[in-house]
């Protein structure tokens, strides 16, 4: 039997000798006028016939008092029904957009629900001509009928997104890519298996009382090869639809409208929108990404310079200018004010903030100067004036990325480092901002036992900070190259997920062969995707006990196989930036310490005098070996000192390596050998690069350092 698929032009011209009023709708369309609107191909259409599923309404009042006009018994008599298999019958659509134009409609009165017709989606893509298009629109993302299952067919002429489908390559991996021809994400899949559409869907974060993610999504035959492209959605319509007078535009974008081609019933809108306009209406309708605060520096004055035009909502600034504080206030222009804000009067404007200082408290702590983009804001705090640059949180990913490794690194690795940084800065933005506590930290203090540990709380005046306390962000300063933002862009909202949750992904630079688990670092709550686990391919079995002293000793003076261990010249070079660089012993390290020195810089950091350090006693460590507690034995007290950072602060002038250490006492003092370079939980980025060299996926890095977790999609 004849495939209907394989003839739909024959389908067609069959229907219309039937039913003249379909036959006038498409005749209607050799009337349609079209006006491009850019390079693009961004084009508008007149089409006044489609106000019916343009205006229709779709709230559920409505629906229930309206018979469901894809139901067979409330269809025309002229309306041909034609058995496509799985349940779906092919109609012609009476209100076409397109010069082919045909509904995929459930037998069964159902909702629509994108689960229930992936099967038939990709598997109708597959026996479709090139040159065809079928798409599915979300029950709340341009759906006319979200009470019934339906897709649409569709001749792809004249949309912009599907000529770029067809002229470019096709995805060279089976994973998601993600592709902004209009400045907002489309992602594409490659191939025909419904588990993996499901897979990306089942990943897209659902708003409360809806049942599937807001989302468009259009598949073709390329070549005998099917590419679905997922267009993630936020809103119905655009607020511009709800507007009276002349501020009203009739625009409710479906699938084709994401595609390039925006439908326009009314004439008014069609001669008056604009490029900008239809790229705002696009914003408006795709998810919004969250606005981050991130703390860059504080001082009792601040120096920078606005590069372009900025204004504070009374008039633009430019060029070189100073905050001061002023009795807890900022002294602006001769204004004292709380906080100010300063917003670029146009896209792309930048500022640049002189003396900033990175890598405060480490070794390589330097001043720079940093260029941003977004807005710029100070806030008084006290005797000081903070800096916070507010900006989307991809634009923010694209320098964290940059900042921590080099933009040369391996791209699955770099792909790897964007959904981590995503996922702990979108957890940060969750978890509620508690008070700023007495100390810079959770903890427990007593005279004889200081436990603390550092954590994102501390920041009350903005969500993040801009140092290694946080993730490196070093605004445009360290964006050299498109990779990083290639790599935020391929992997646009992915998150990590366990069990459903967010993930607070943490990682570190080297872990030293074996991960940290998160208690070890911070507060007492078990993450179970925050482990310890080897950093290598090899099941060597179970791993060693290292909280038994023996056994930390052994593990940390030997130097086991591991991806951290394996980096050579090369991949360092690509993926750590110079003042990374200056640390090569990373992996096992020894420092030297007299017991006068090592007794004065323990008095200067922390601030008591126990008078001549005697020993140092590991009291417990986690399962990487990393001490969790350590007493210090003076001559006139002993006090017990914690978590990790807080002994790695204290018996440095800046910080130790790690707390990954064994101590072997001298004549004269005490001799740290360790292992690692952080904190240890989670990916390790030395490790993780070296996979990345090693041709391991970014999906591959992020199952090992993190198991159990999977991809999903914030926003």
């Amino acid at each position: 039997m004849e495939d209907p698929l394989k003839n739909l032009g024959k389908c067609l011209e069959e229907q219309l000798e039937t039913w003249p009023a379909a036959r006038k709708a498409f005749q209607d369309l050799e009337n349609v006028r079209t006006r491009r609107l850019s390079s693009s191909g961004l084009s508008l259409q007149f089409n006044p016939a489609r106000i019916v599923s343009t205006a229709a309404k779709v709230s559920a009042s409505d629906i229930q008092q309206r018979p469901c006009f894809l139901c067979a018994s409330n269809r025309p008599a002229e309306q041909k029904a034609t058995d496509i298999g799985n349940g779906f019958d092919l109609l012609v659509n009476p209100f076409p957009i397109l010069k082919e134009h045909f509904c995929i409609v459930s037998r069964e009165h159902r909702p629509q629900a994108i689960r229930d017709c992936c099967d038939k989606l990709l598997e109708t893509a597959s026996r479709l001509e090139p040159g065809y298009i079928v798409f599915y629109n979300g029950p709340r993302s341009g759906a006319s009928a979200p009470d019934h299952l339906h897709m649409q067919i569709g001749r792809a002429d004249g949309l912009p997104l599907i000529d770029k489908l067809m002229q470019n390559e096709p995805p060279g991996t089976d994973q998601p890519v993600t592709i902004q021809p209009f400045g907002f994400p489309v992602i594409t899949l490659k191939g025909n298996d419904p588990d993996r559409l499901r897979a990306l869907i089942d990943g897209m974060s659902v708003l409360d009382g809806e049942y599937e993610p807001r989302l468009n999504i259009i598949s073709l035959n390329r070549n005998g090869q099917v590419i679905t492209a997922v267009i993630p959605r936020g809103k119905h319509r655009p607020d511009c639809y709800y507007e009276t007078g002349e501020n009203r535009r009739t625009v409710s974008p479906g699938a084709l409208d994401m595609c390039g081609l925006v439908i326009t019933p009314r004439k008014e809108d069609f001669d008056s929108l604009t490029e900008r306009q239809v790229l705002d209406i696009y914003r408006q309708v795709v998810p919004v990404q969250p606005l981050l605060k991130v703390g860059i520096m504080s001082g009792k004055e601040i120096r920078f310079c606005l590069n372009e035009s900025y204004s504070d909502g009374r008039r633009t600034y430019e060029g070189e200018m100073t905050v001061y504080c002023d009795k807890g206030r900022i002294s602006w222009n001769g204004v004292l004010l709380d906080s100010l804000r300063l917003v670029p009067c146009e896209h792309g404007s930048t500022f640049t903030l002189h003396d900033v200082t990175i890598g405060i408290g480490f070794h390589w702590e330097r001043r720079e100067e940093q260029t941003f983009g977004g807005n710029l804001m100070f806030i008084a705090d006290g005797d000081r004036i903070w800096a916070v640059n507010e900006l989307p949180v991809e634009e923010y990913l694209t320098s964290v990325v940059s900042s921590e490794m080099k933009p040369t690194a391996n791209m699955e690795f770099l792909k790897a480092h964007a959904v981590i940084s995503r996922s702990w800065v979108l957890a940060q933005l969750r978890s509620p901002h508690r008070p700023r506590p007495e100390t810079p930290a959770g903890g427990i203090i007593s005279d004889s036992r200081i436990i603390k540990w550092y954590d994102h709380d501390q920041h009350t005046l903005f969500d993040v900070c801009a140092d290694d306390h946080c993730q490196r962000y070093q605004g445009r300063t360290r964006i050299i190259s498109a990779s990083a933002s290639q790599a935020v862009r391929d992997t646009y909202a992915q998150t990590l997920v366990y069990d459903g949750h967010l993930c607070d992904a943490r990682f570190s630079k080297c872990c030293g062969g074996i991960t940290e688990q998160f208690e070890t670092c911070w507060q007492e709550t078990h993450k179970p995707y925050l482990v310890p686990l080897r950093d290598s391919s090899i099941n060597e079995g179970p791993l060693p006990d290292l909280s038994n002293e023996d056994n930390a000793r052994q593990w940390i003076m030997s130097r086991p196989k591991s991806f951290c261990n394996s980096a050579d010249g090369d991949i360092l070079s690509k993926s750590l930036n110079g003042y990374d660089l200056e640390t090569p012993d990373y992996y096992r390290w020894t420092v030297v310490y007299s017991r006068k020195e090592l007794s004065e810089l323990f008095a200067s950091k922390s601030g008591l005098d126990i008078g001549t350090i005697m020993d140092l006693v590991p009291v417990k460590r986690g399962p990487s070996a990393r001490i969790e507690e350590l007493q210090i034995v003076g001559t006139k007290r002993t006090v017990t000192i914690g978590k990790e950072l807080e002994i790695r602060r204290t018996l440095s002038q800046s910080h130790l390596f790690s707390s990954a250490f064994v101590v072997d006492r001298t004549d004269d003092g005490f001799i740290l050998r360790g292992a690692g370079w952080g904190h240890g939980a989670g990916l390790c980025q030395i490790g993780a690069a070296v996979m990345g060299a090693k041709g391991y996926s970014y999906r591959e890095i992020l199952q090992h350092y993190y198991p159990g977790t999977g991809i999903g999609r914030f926003y």
